[in-house]
């Protein structure tokens, strides 16, 4: 661009400085535009500069200065207007209609390396013109020069030609969850020219150079977008495998964030003095070390619960000499006594009707059972014949939306009962009921139900009013869309029980 001083023309310095403006106006709103439309960003800074020193060209009296001032700053604003160019150039031609989706848009590095390569060109033209010195013949005919650039350069061109490599070839690119060779992994932040910098577990940058990465084998884990992860659990000898793998597949499965698409699997592993070894693998979509470790962890903890239900315990690598361990379901630490269920069941309106004998019934007939963090009491539309009873703990009753979206509808807590409509009605679980935190329920079942409506019938009609109420509220939460009468309530319940009792 050639720099028209002051003086020469005074007519045209408010046309170059009013030129510059509105052009500076049209970069910024192009910057802004492209920002909202998530395009590839403008690059502003460079024309505006350009702008500024064109205008800054035409307002100061560069004839009053020194000839070789005027002549080093008319080479600087030469440049800058020529690098400026190149940079929107390369935008328009190989960003822009990368962001348009037209083709796949080049590797950052790429673009900073023809920009480099365009701007060292720009400046060997640029001072020749100028100053009539060639600085290539200067490079090329000083050997000593030309053997010490070639010696340093070695290492970092070897990275910049391995980094170009990995983002031509597409192996993985920012936020890629990758594992090199020597086992260390983290999230990819950052590809730079030098090095790729991982992001780890412990929260620390791990930077490795490009070279080392394209020579090493490395695992892009992230680049399905799902991940299997494999677990070994041990279990003890005497739970038959039958019983042992449907059961750990029951509890990976119920979790929210085990993909169904690859299905998880249980395999037997190995026997061993103190058990059996099982190999859990599952899928799961959200990737990086916390997440896969936190998954894990909250799945070990379920499987702990589970086992405890069904009487079960983890072996253990010790020979000790103990009594038998009993394999009852309710072999449990520090459950509460008989007298604290009476008195929980005893505020269920349900069965707040029934006196101290009947209420024993419940108790010696029902079932003690934890549950642990995150996991799944009943799930919607399952068959049953029980309800519960909330001791300890919260749970949370959600309800599924298109058949596959969740949305919460209550929260209950100590005290409140739920699946009664399952128990009396023997209709589906409306509701699916997962826990927020450990949780200790009372399960009492359709048999001991039946058992206390012998001696008294009763108490039918009473916990028919009951149940027609609690559809009531079901309908106006849209759980249950079928209303029915009390009376019919009460018929279905005594053909229910009939057919229970065999009469």
């Amino acid at each position: 661009m050639a720099v028209p001083p002051i003086g020469q023309d005074g007519m045209a310095a408010p046309l170059i400085v009013m030129a510059a403006l509105t052009g500076a106006v049209l970069l910024v709103g192009a910057g802004r535009v492209c920002r909202y439309r998530s395009l590839p960003r403008l690059p502003v800074l460079l024309p505006l500069l350009a702008l500024l020193g064109w205008a800054l060209s035409a307002v100061l009296p560069l004839a009053t200065f020194p000839g070789p001032y005027r002549l080093g700053l008319g080479i600087v604003l030469d440049l800058l207007a020529s690098y400026a160019a190149v940079r929107l150039l390369f935008w328009l031609l190989l960003e822009l209609p990368g962001g348009l989706g037209w083709w796949r848009r080049p590797p950052d590095l790429l673009i900073q390396l023809l920009t480099i390569s365009g701007w060292a060109l720009i400046s060997v033209l640029v001072v020749r013109e100028t100053t009539q010195f060639d600085l290539v013949n200067l490079v090329a005919t000083s050997a000593v020069l030309t053997a010490v650039i070639g010696l340093a350069a070695q290492e970092g061109l070897k990275d910049l030609f391995s980094g170009l490599q990995l983002q031509l070839t597409d192996d993985f690119a920012i936020g890629d969850w990758l594992e090199l060779a020597d086992g260390r992994r983290g999230t990819v932040e950052a590809i730079s020219w030098r090095e790729t910098r991982l992001r780890t577990l412990d929260g620390t940058f791990l930077v490795v150079p490009n070279s080392r990465i394209t020579a090493d084998v490395f695992l892009n884990r992230s680049r399905f977008g799902a991940i299997a992860d494999r677990f070994e659990i041990a279990l003890a000898s005497a739970f038959p495998p039958g019983r042992a793998i449907p059961l750990l597949l029951q509890v990976v499965q119920q979790h929210d964030q085990v993909l169904s698409d690859p299905p998880a699997q249980v395999r037997l592993k190995a026997f061993h003095d103190s058990g059996i070894a099982y190999e859990v693998q599952i899928w799961q979509k959200p990737l990086g070390d916390q997440t896969l470790l936190e998954l894990r962890s909250q799945l070990q903890q379920q499987i702990w619960y589970a086992l405890q239900r069904q009487g079960q315990s983890l072996p253990y690598p010790v020979r000790e000499i103990l009594p038998k361990r009993s394999q009852a379901p309710n072999a449990m630490q520090d459950l509460p006594v008989a007298e604290g269920c009476r008195r929980a069941l005893a505020m269920v309106p349900m069965f707040a009707g029934l006196g101290p004998e009947e209420l024993q019934v419940l108790v010696e007939g029902s079932q003690l059972i934890w549950f642990g963090p995150g996991e799944v009491v009943v799930r919607q539309g399952d068959s049953g014949d029980s309800l519960y009873c909330l001791l300890q703990g919260l749970v949370d009753v959600s309800w599924a939306l298109d058949g596959e979206r969740q949305q919460q509808v209550r929260q209950l807590c100590a005290g409140d009962v739920f699946g009664e409509m399952t128990l009396f009605l023997d209709s589906p679980r409306t509701a699916t009921v997962r826990t927020v935190g450990e949780c200790q329920l009372l399960e009492v079942e359709r048999a001991v139900v039946c058992r206390l409506l012998e001696g008294n019938p009763a108490l039918l009609e009473s916990m028919a009013l009951l149940v027609s109420k609690r559809r009531t509220e079901l309908e106006q939460l849209s759980l249950d869309p079928q209303g029915t009468t009390p009376m019919g309530l009460l018929e279905a319940m005594r053909r229910l029980f009939a057919a229970v009792r065999g009469g």
